[in-house]
């Protein structure tokens, strides 16, 4: 998250700002939302808002979270950014475990920037705020993150945010939420690992229970052995199905499978005392 604060009611100046914001992804990940000509992909992101000379910080930072969500609302498929106001202050809160905020700055309109000679001018965006990542510590046992108020300069030592600078809180990779189980790991079936799986309704429910069921099918195959006269061969395949925990699911498959074999090991009591039977 960050967290860009605007000036007292008394130092607002009137005119026309912009906010950049530059969206960077996580985990390898492919949202062609992201796309672009680099190696990495990422978004920028320009908001641009008016302040005139009567505006206190509260009413600036609510016109700012207004145009924000107006035109992400026009230019993306879906919601990107969390944007909220709160007694002047305007945060920008990524929506999933893939993105990170890798730039943020503050501008403002300056009609005199660039000098072309003695009397004319070219008027452009200067930096008066920019963000910078800051130093976090996490607790190895609780995984809690615990913010700190210091960047990293380029040699790598530590300093202290300057006065036109303000804190990109870090994002944290995202662990065991539905994107990233979707994204690491697979059910192992047919129908969810062939190229169009996405589009079925193969892929995990999010918030789902699943009960995994390993079938192991020995069959005997006359006449494919070699070597000696008279060999035989067997094999042996594994097949494992994954049954959503909904309704009456579990029990219809345990009893259609009751019907070819026997259930041979149920897994809790197994796991319950793995060397049991073990001299």
């Amino acid at each position: 998250m960050i967290e860009l604060v605007t000036a007292d009611s008394k130092d607002v100046q009137e005119g026309s700002y912009r906010i950049i914001l530059y969206l960077g992804l996580l985990m390898n990940s492919q949202d062609s939302f992201y796309a672009n000509d680099f190696v990495y992909k990422g978004k920028p992101l320009f908001i641009e808002f008016p302040i005139s000379a009567s505006d206190d910080a509260e009413a600036v930072a609510n016109r700012i979270v207004k145009i924000a969500n107006k035109y992400m609302l026009l230019t993306a498929q879906e919601r990107i950014l969390d944007v909220a106001a709160d007694e002047g202050k305007v945060s920008f809160t990524g929506v999933n475990g893939y993105q990170l905020i890798k730039k943020a700055i503050l501008q403002k309109y300056d009609p005199n920037a660039s000098q072309i000679d003695c009397c004319n001018s070219n008027g452009d965006f200067v930096d008066i705020m920019k963000g910078v990542p800051v130093t976090y510590t996490a607790d190895p046992t609780t995984g809690e993150i615990t913010v700190g108020e210091q960047a990293v300069d380029e040699d790598g030592n530590l300093r202290d945010l300057a006065d036109n600078e303000v804190a990109i809180e870090p994002g944290i990779e995202a662990f065991g939420d539905y994107n990233w189980i979707i994204h690491n790991l697979r059910l192992p079936t047919m129908a969810n690992t062939y190229f169009w799986a996405v589009t079925k309704s193969e892929m995990p429910i999010p918030g789902g229970e699943y009960t995994q069921f390993i079938i192991r099918i020995c069959k005997d195959r006359d006449g494919i052995g070699g070597e000696v006269v008279g060999q035989r061969a067997t094999s042996v395949t594994t097949h494992v199905l994954y049954v959503l925990d909904q309704g009456d699911n579990v029990d219809i498959v345990k009893e259609e499978l009751g019907k070819l074999a026997t259930f041979k090991t149920d897994a809790d009591d197994a796991l319950a005392d793995p060397f049991a039977g073990l001299q």
